[in-house]
């Protein structure tokens, strides 16, 4: 498989898969969000479970989108139930038994849908995995798709949950066809400041890299951003890297820098994203109100692309 260079190759690459996944939508009462299901139903991939009160669930779908309807109603299947917390425990209940492959927040508060996931009885994560976020942009002035993490779940990751997102970063980009990802560990200058609260952590993960903890990668830090996705900026400091401009995953220090990169990227960056929770069962398509259509039809895309 040929590494996937942008969303419109990855809805390309999904629309040719031979299966639907199952995707159950907590409370889909959202009308942004049951567009972008709308659309990856229209493009061939989605099974979509709209679990919420049917009254209003049908009200947004024949308002919204009635002319396609007649094609689209057989991948449509409404599941009633009352209250956004109840939709949000029925959603996951789907998943956890095997009817749904994925999951995705509708209209409902994310603490609702993390209590539901996160229940030792009745949830979808299992004891000692790590939750976090990771995201991926297709960003026009760069030359191929890019992942990060954690711009949105973990303020101050440990040591041992910066590991993981590495991890989950590399399987995502693999399954992107990214056979030999690249990985920069960011930080505003490459030099290993010791009295940096984050740096003995980049000092460790690059040492357990030299002795293969994270499998056929290559990985670099602390670098800055230039040196990381700039290959030309990167040349003028004349600093040696091994990922210099070609960066496939950017690990950033903290919550705030990494959510700074992630909305600067979108805002001057014109850049398309997605995102999606990792560490439950399975991937959970968590965006936000404020995400475009598009974010949240290409997170469902991306985690089309896991399972």
């Amino acid at each position: 498989m040929e590494a996937i260079k942008n969303f419109e190759e990855l809805k390309i690459h999904l629309g040719n898969q031979d299966k639907r996944k199952k995707l159950a939508v907590a409370n889909a009462l959202d009308s942004h969000s049951l567009e972008a299901v709308v659309m990856a139903v229209e493009a061939g991939f989605i099974d979509a479970y709209l679990v919420g009160k049917r009254s209003g669930v049908e009200e947004i779908l024949n308002r919204e989108f009635p002319s396609k309807l007649p094609d689209i109603e057989p991948f449509l299947h409404i599941v009633d139930v009352e209250g956004a917390k109840e939709a949000a425990e029925a959603a996951v209940a789907m998943v956890r038994n095997g009817k749904c492959d994925l999951l995705m927040k509708g209209l409902v508060n994310t603490d609702v849908i993390l209590r539901a996931i996160l229940d030792k009885e009745k949830g979808i994560h299992s004891v000692g995995n790590v939750l976090t976020f990771t995201s991926c942009f297709d960003i026009p002035s760069y030359h191929k798709m890019i992942f990060m993490s954690d711009p949105a779940v973990i303020p101050e990751p440990t040591k041992e949950q910066r590991i993981m997102m590495i991890k989950y970063c590399i399987e995502t980009a693999q399954k992107f066809g990214v056979s030999r990802p690249k990985i920069a560990l960011i930080h505003s200058t490459e030099v290993a400041n010791p009295k940096i609260r984050f740096m003995q952590d980049y000092l460790d993960i690059m040492e357990l890299y030299r002795h293969g903890e994270f499998g056929d990668v290559i990985m670099d830090g602390p670098i800055d951003i230039f040196l990381a996705i700039d290959k030309e900026r990167g040349e003028i400091k004349k600093i040696q890297t091994p990922v210099l401009g070609d960066s496939d995953i950017l690990i950033f220090p903290d919550f705030s820098s990494a959510n700074v990169f992630y909305k600067t990227a979108q805002t001057l960056g014109n850049a398309e994203n997605a995102g999606l929770l990792y560490g439950a069962n399975s991937p959970v398509v968590l965006t936000s109100r404020s995400d475009s259509t598009e974010t949240k039809f290409y997170s469902i895309c991306m985690a089309c692309a896991l399972v």
